[in-house]
């Protein structure tokens, strides 16, 4: 895979760094009941109804992040994202669990 086409997995202690920055957008990629329980900063729940409008209308230019339970699903979501042109993409290694792992 080219280095430009490349997206990359981070850590949950990452994650709190990159979270610093404003024009970060943060996708969580699981169910509804689980994203209403909790979710990682201002994240937006990717869905079926939602995500050709996220794809579309998003800065491509615009750091995302997103995240899913274990970090499985994720990492597709993240591929999608580079596909579709996307410059700045990040995977939480773990997912969500690990987020809560690592605590506050």
């Amino acid at each position: 895979m080219a280095a430009d086409n490349a997206w990359r997995r981070i850590t949950a202690t990452e994650t709190r760094t990159l979270l610093d920055n404003p024009a970060l957008r943060v996708y969580d990629a699981r169910d509804p009941a689980s994203f209403e329980a909790g979710r990682i900063g201002t994240a937006e729940r990717l869905s079926e109804a939602n995500l050709e409008r996220v794809l579309f209308g998003t800065p491509k230019a615009d750091p995302v992040l997103i995240y899913c339970y274990h970090g499985n699903a994720s990492q597709t979501y993240a591929q999608m994202f580079k596909d579709f042109g996307f410059k700045e993409v990040y995977d939480l290694i773990d997912g969500y669990e690990a987020w809560r792992a690592a605590g506050p």
